[in-house]
């Protein structure tokens, strides 16, 4: 199936984009709180692609990074974990 639309002398291509993990991983930063203390915080580092889901078309790998809190609840990251056998 394709994604273009053409309508009299002009053509668009309008994709229904999914996000998908390919990896995933859980970084420690360093940081320093308010008080110039140093404090140790837990990130979700994961590689995701969007790809169409009428032509199979893949955008290029991007890296997102989130705090553990949400990256807990982020749906590709949780469908990824559950088709690799992973735990949370």
């Amino acid at each position: 199936m394709s994604c273009t639309s053409r309508f009299l002398r002009f053509q668009w291509e309008h994709h229904p984009w999914r996000r998908r993990v390919t990896n995933s991983e859980i970084l420690t930063s360093q940081e320093t709180n308010m008080w110039a203390r140093v404090v140790y915080r837990d990130y979700v580092r994961c590689d995701t692609q969007q790809i169409c889901e009428a032509c199979g078309q893949a955008r290029p790998v991007v890296s997102c990074m989130c705090d553990m809190e949400r990256g807990e609840r982020c749906p590709p990251r949780l469908a990824w974990l559950a088709e690799t056998g992973q735990t949370a």
